[in-house]
């Protein structure tokens, strides 16, 4: 596998509130509370703007993905789901008009990717985790395997070989230690065929063993 290593997304500039409307659109002239409390708050001398060493907009960020998590949740999506759901949301409205979503299947397996750039011949996924952001190939490799056999399947059912990777590690890179601040980035996944026949071979392989068992 060929991988870029993370870059930033532009999160500061790609706001977008719970509706996905951008944040400050359609806001109404004249003084508004939230002004009054941050003056208030440099008054006290509290802190001001993002913490030192944070990735810039993803707190804020955060705080509307969070507001649709909830919604999901009160209708029964568990904490992990719900937050994984908007963040999916969100990406797939800033990359709107790029990419689509689509259903594959093969050998009777049936996958749904995130979303596909058919121009860039590439899918798109779209994460959610608490996990350790990892700076090197091998770690990554190592402690998310389980989103690669998933990404090496939709490759091959699709007829390409890269993935793009949009992820939110909610607890950053622990930089600071654990829970410092969240980072929102992208990389690329460029696999070799025989990187995606050799994991197919491994998925069907186990879907015979699970069929099997299911038939007892």
């Amino acid at each position: 596998m060929e991988w870029s290593g993370w870059s930033p997304i532009d999160v500061e500039h790609n706001m977008r509130r719970e509706d996905l409307t951008a944040v400050g659109e359609g806001r109404a002239p004249g003084l508004h509370l939230g002004q009054i409390v941050q003056a208030m708050r440099a008054a006290a001398n509290l802190p001001q703007g993002t913490p030192p060493g944070d990735q810039e907009g993803v707190r804020l960020q955060e705080g509307f993905l969070w507001e649709s998590a909830v919604e999901y949740m009160i209708a029964g999506m568990t904490l992990d789901a719900a937050l994984e759901l908007a963040f999916k949301r969100y990406m797939l409205h800033l990359r709107s008009g790029i990419v689509k979503q689509v259903q594959l299947v093969k050998d009777d397996i049936h996958m749904t990717p995130d979303a596909f750039d058919k121009e860039a011949g590439a899918l798109e996924s779209y994460k959610v985790t608490r996990k350790k952001l990892p700076h090197t190939q091998g770690v990554f490799e190592d402690k998310f395997w389980p989103w690669l056999v998933a990404e090496k399947g939709y490759c091959l059912a699709a007829g390409v070989d890269a993935v793009r990777w949009y992820v939110l590690f909610q607890a950053g890179d622990y930089s600071r230690g654990p829970g410092s601040g969240p980072k929102a980035v992208t990389s690329t996944s460029v696999f070799t065929l025989d990187e995606l026949v050799e994991n197919w071979k491994s998925v069907t392989a186990y879907a015979v063993g699970m069929s099997v068992e299911g038939e007892k």
